[in-house]
């Protein structure tokens, strides 16, 4: 646990949490997505070389009674680490500001309301969606229970199933659901989620789709640059915010070059029935070079927007590479396919303003 007081006697509603540094490139269209939706957005920046300061206070200008900026004053060890910076990271005690996850915690302490959610600043959302959330977390009278969250808990159960036999058997190995009765049973656990939700009894894990741009849209399976045609599902969540909820450093000796975050949670995690964004990372200045010689070498490995919408999640599950996407993450992300690919394209015409330099 860090120093950090998280504020007391919280509104009903959303914050919204963004860690930035040197996002000039989509940060702008990242807030105009989703402000709307949200009550808040903190965003905590630091170490920025770019014009992203700037971005920040028009927005400021523009939205003043939701958008709060806060300069982080602290080199933070956080990504593409020298191996010496590497080993002070690792070595700093838990509260120490230069760590990312206080970073986070910071942002974190900074909220108003009483549920939050990380936004990345290289996400364009799908504004409905998020609102929908939003105003789950916003009710004044709670959802009350009805007989109707059996089927919900039938379908958690068996998404948890799903997920327990295929990581012991080492395959994904049971039979998903019919897609009518999927389209049919979601509705209950779409609306269970959000009565456990409000019950600080699940915290909901959220996720988006990778995209790239070469002339024209594409989802990546990318098998080098680990660019699965999902993001999130795992690691993406929206939670009440406690003395519970926190932020912690985590790290992998065998990669000495980042030491990220990891997030303390004690409720069960509940999958959001839909995606929530388009991810811009594989457009990013940095990595687009990479990515397109890829897409030269192995074309195959990049799905036009309009054929993965089209995709079944057999499909989708079945062209995930396994060397670069755990198990976990493949049969989240057909999980997340199946029950809201049909949702995506209602989407598509946010990417008309998104203009890749």
């Amino acid at each position: 646990m860090t120093a950090f007081t998280l504020r007391q006697n919280r509104e009903r509603g959303l914050s919204g949490i963004m860690r930035a540094k040197n996002e000039a490139q989509f940060i702008g269209a990242c807030i105009d997505s989703c402000i709307d939706a949200l009550d808040e957005l903190i965003v905590v920046y630091n170490d920025c070389t770019d014009d992203t300061p700037k971005i920040l206070e028009r927005k400021r200008l523009q939205y003043p009674d939701k958008l709060k900026i806060y300069s982080y004053n602290h080199d933070v060890l956080g990504f593409n680490l020298s191996y010496e910076d590497f080993k002070l990271a690792i070595s700093l005690p838990e509260d120490s500001p230069r760590l990312f996850c206080n970073q986070c915690n910071f942002a974190l302490s900074k909220v108003s309301y009483k549920y939050a959610m990380i936004i990345d600043p290289d996400q364009i959302y799908f504004t409905d969606e998020l609102k929908r959330w939003r105003d789950i977390c916003r009710a004044e009278s709670p959802i009350k229970w009805n007989p109707g969250f059996v089927i919900g808990w039938f379908l958690m159960m068996y998404i948890s199933a799903y997920r327990r036999v295929s990581l012991k058997l080492d395959k994904p190995c049971l039979k998903m659901l019919p897609l009518w009765m999927v389209g049919h049973l979601k509705t209950y656990y779409q609306r269970y989620a959000e009565w456990r939700l409000q019950n600080d009894k699940a915290t909901i894990t959220v996720s988006g789709i990778n995209l790239f741009w070469d002339n024209e849209w594409y989802v990546p399976f990318d098998h080098i640059n680990r660019n699965p045609p999902y993001n999130g599902a795992t690691d993406h969540l929206i939670f009440q915010v406690s003395e519970r909820t926190y932020f912690y450093r985590r790290y992998d000796e065998k990669i000495p070059n980042e030491v990220m975050e990891s997030f303390h949670n004690s409720n069960k995690i509940m999958f959001a029935d839909t995606p929530l964004w388009f991810h811009q990372h594989a457009n990013r200045h940095r990595n687009w070079h990479k990515v397109k010689l890829v897409k030269d070498q192995y074309p195959e490995r990049f799905v036009h927007l309009r054929r993965f919408v089209d995709m079944n999640y057999k499909e989708v599950l079945d062209k995930m590479d396994s060397k670069t996407t755990t198990l976990f993450q493949r049969t989240s992300f057909a999980l997340v396919h199946m029950t809201g690919i049909r949702i995506v394209k209602n989407y598509c015409k946010l990417l008309e303003k998104i203009t890749i330099c």
